[in-house]
């Protein structure tokens, strides 16, 4: 086997064995010299102390009698001692009494002093020994001896020294490395054959190498290596039995993909039958979402008709009926009511459960939601003699869809009603918790079981009581629960048996901003045949609100606001009545009907006088037709104008209502309704008729239907808000199409007026009309 180049534990065997015998060898002989110096030095200082001693003695008696001479004689004996330079004795006050010197130029140094309590100090420095010793005769200080001493014997012998350590340190590094080859050769040598052995084997994988035992089985080194060679025979053993496993492994690997294979196949097989299933799903909740629209529209239309002619039916002005036919036409309305609640209940909790209910959020103030809903049930509250009250803290708003919030209101005071006993008390209650509104439904009926407190809010689930029937649909309180729920709050009950019910929800408080100046209305134009009325008003506020109510009705009207200009106003524009207010600025109203009756050009223009001023005497003296002191409501205006233009031989506009709807048992029955109560009535069976009789003569107000042939509701009600003759058209929709958010938000916004079929819409619909077709009416601003 080829010897390695660079054994590298070798190497550092030896070194380590040089460098631990060098250093221990370093250490003992830098201790010993240093040993020898210090030991040396004291020595020294100890010779010159003693030197020092015997000088004083030989001088006491030379210092007693002053005699130099003697002293210099006895200091001149140091001569003998060749490291010693120099010497000298001094007073004790200081002062040179002998000297001695190797150096004839030599000066006499100053005396150093000597710290209290101390006969002697003495110090080496690099290049002497000083030593200062005070003489004591008989007790008394009689001089000083100060000895200077050269090193060069102690510089000497610490060269001799460090010439034999050196010697020394260099023969046992010479030793040591001569140790160092032979135990290289016992231990090093092995362990770098071991090392080249575990190389190859880790280069070549080659685990049937075996490394050689050296001569003395004892030894550690033989341990290892034994432990070695049985380390790779079982790497030996082991890379055999993992190479099988491996080769196992790789026939399962291959069963595995096989089977991976076939099962991708399913996998894709499976994915395209989801595939198809999502879109047959999706198909399936297309037909559903088309088979609700179809149901909203073909179940609601017949029964909106049903009931509407129930009620025509029960309408004493289109014939009397006996008791046995008013008791059924009763039935027929209640069971057609009921059908229809039912129907709409299953349509809602469709589109909730689809996720397709969209809420229509606006801020809405709490107090008026709660009147109207105690308006509409209290009647039937009324025919239990139930108490129906309300608590309303005041200046409460939410953000909340106002027709859902009334639903979730009506639907719990219902239950409230239908479950407590005749003579009870039900209350509606809405006060602020911190920053939020809790609004509560209490009633003191029978209760409802703690059992059953979380059963209720089921679908199709019906309270039930002992010895009485179960009514309802059982999907008034899920769909309230769920529609609580979109408004991002909980419905919670709290109730026990024979102690009444109170169901309750919170929503966040909302601050109420300041309400913005409302805007005048603007004037209206109409078509450029109807009646011309000038308006004379320098109040822009009523000025505008005469014109809003001549327009609503058909007429064409100017106004001016400046009364010295009316005269030359109504000769120019020939209208075919004047209204005039009296107090005005800078002309009087007098002075104006003076004008105008004066003027030959506007003589026979018939003047309405329309003020609050209380005398009609002065005013019909002066010329004026028609004297109405404000306030003026709108029919008693429009009958004043009518007979000033009779007198002329004129008319009032004829405008009608105009009724489009394509269902011709709900267009009989809405015409009907119309008519019993007065009012003219034109008809359109669909979106093009609509369309055509808009542009033949404005009517006074549309009631449109959204689900038209040819056209629908949408286009209509966007063509007319579009163009300036129909911008300012009065529409009321009737529809019982299930709207979007979008769509309630685009009706509300070009439409005065929404009502859907499937709620209670005639009582409604009269109300808005009497509002907007005879109720405006008018106050001095």
């Amino acid at each position: 086997m080829r010897k390695p180049q660079n054994h590298t534990i070798s190497r550092r065997l030896t070194w380590m064995n040089m460098l631990v015998s060098g250093t221990a060898l370093l250490l003992a002989c830098t201790a010993f010299i240093t040993y020898d110096r210090v030991t040396f030095q004291a020595n020294m200082f100890q010779k010159l102390s003693t030197q020092a001693q015997i000088i004083g003695s030989n001088t006491a008696s030379a210092l007693l009698f002053n005699d130099q001479q003697s002293a210099e004689n006895t200091l001149s004996t140091l001569r003998a001692s060749p490291e010693i330079q120099s010497a000298c004795i001094y007073t004790p006050n200081g002062q040179p009494f002998a000297t001695y010197s190797r150096d004839p130029a030599g000066q006499v140094p100053a005396l150093p002093a000597i710290p209290p309590g101390q006969t002697e100090i003495h110090w080496l420095t690099n290049q002497e020994i000083l030593l200062v010793r005070s003489i004591v005769f008989q007790g008394k200080p009689t001089a000083i001896v100060y000895i200077r001493s050269g090193v060069e014997e102690l510089r000497r012998r610490q060269e001799r020294y460090a010439g034999i350590a050196a010697i020394v340190l260099l023969a046992s590094l010479l030793a040591a490395l001569l140790v160092s080859s032979i135990f290289r050769k016992a231990v090093a040598e092995p362990i770098v054959r071991l090392a080249e052995i575990a190389r190859i084997v880790s280069r070549d994988r080659n685990y049937s190498l075996r490394a050689t035992p050296t001569r003395g089985g004892s030894s550690e080194l033989s341990t290892l290596i034994v432990a070695f060679n049985e380390m790779l025979a079982q790497t030996q053993q082991s890379e055999g039995a993992l190479r099988q496993a491996h080769d196992q492994l790789e026939q399962r690997v291959k069963e595995r993909t096989a089977e991976l294979e076939n099962a991708k196949k399913e996998l894709e097989e499976f994915s395209d039958s989801v595939v198809r299933a999502k879109e047959e799903l999706e198909r399936a909740s297309k037909f559903k979402d088309q088979f609700l629209s179809t149901m909203s529209h073909e179940l609601r239309t017949p029964l909106n008709a049903v009931l509407g002619f129930s009620d025509l039916l029960a309408d004493e002005r289109y014939g009397p009926l006996n008791d046995r036919q008013q008791r059924y036409v009763g039935h027929i309305h209640t069971g057609g009511k009921h059908l229809l609640t039912l129907i709409s209940d299953i349509l809602d909790l469709s589109k909730i459960e689809a996720g397709r209910m969209e809420l229509s959020r606006e801020y809405m103030k709490v107090a008026p939601a709660f009147a109207e809903v105690i308006s509409a049930l209290y009647p039937l509250a009324g025919k239990k003699s139930q108490a129906l009250l309300q608590q309303v803290e005041p200046g409460l708003q939410v953000h909340a869809d106002a027709m859902r919030f009334k639903q979730v209101l009506t639907n719990l005071v219902g239950n409230a009603i239908k479950f407590t006993p005749e003579g009870g008390r039900i209350e509606l209650i809405a006060r602020r918790v911190d920053d939020r509104v809790r609004i509560e439904v209490r009633d003191n009926g029978p209760g409802i079981p703690r059992e059953q407190q979380q059963r209720i809010f089921e679908a199709f689930f019906r309270l039930t009581e002992t010895g009485s029937a179960t009514e309802g649909t059982g999907l008034g309180l899920a769909i309230t629960a769920r529609l609580v729920e979109l408004h991002g709050s909980k419905l919670e009950i709290e109730s026990q048996p024979g102690e009444g019910a109170c169901f309750n929800f919170s929503l966040p408080l909302i601050a109420i901003a300041t309400d913005e100046p409302a805007q005048a209305p603007m004037p209206m134009p109409r078509a450029h045949k109807a009646p011309r009325i000038l308006v004379v008003e320098n109040n822009a506020a009523t000025g505008q609100l005469i014109q809003s109510q001549l327009t609503s009705s058909g007429y064409e009207t100017l106004r001016c606001g400046q009364p010295e200009r009316a005269t030359e106003m109504a000769a120019e524009h020939q209208p075919d009545a004047i209204t005039l207010d009296l107090l005005m600025q800078p002309v009087h109203g007098l002075e104006v009907l003076l004008q105008l009756k004066n003027d030959p050009r506007t003589s026979k223009i018939p003047v309405i006088v329309v003020t609050i001023v209380d005398q009609p005497g002065i005013g019909t003296a002066l010329g004026a037709d028609e004297y109405l002191i404000k306030p003026v409501d709108k029919a008693t205006l429009l009958a004043a104008v009518e007979r000033c233009l009779r007198s002329r031989g004129g008319a009032a506009p004829t405008r009608t209502i105009l009724v489009v709807e394509d269902d011709v048992s709900t267009l009989e029955m809405i015409v009907e309704l119309l008519k019993g109560f007065g009012y003219a009535v034109s008809t359109a069976a669909d979106g093009a008729q609509a369309r055509a009789r808009v542009e033949q003569s404005l009517p006074e107000l549309v009631i449109l239907d959204l689900v038209l042939p040819k056209m629908s509701g949408f286009e209509l009600l966007a063509e007319w808000r579009s163009n300036p003759r129909t911008a300012e058209l009065s529409i009321f929709v009737l529809t019982n199409k299930d709207l979007t958010k979008e769509e309630e938000k685009y009706i509300h916004a070009h439409a005065e007026s929404l009502f859907l079929k499937q709620n209670s819409w005639r009582e409604p619909l009269i109300k808005q009309l009497e509002r907007v077709v005879t109720s405006l009416s008018l106050e001095d601003a």
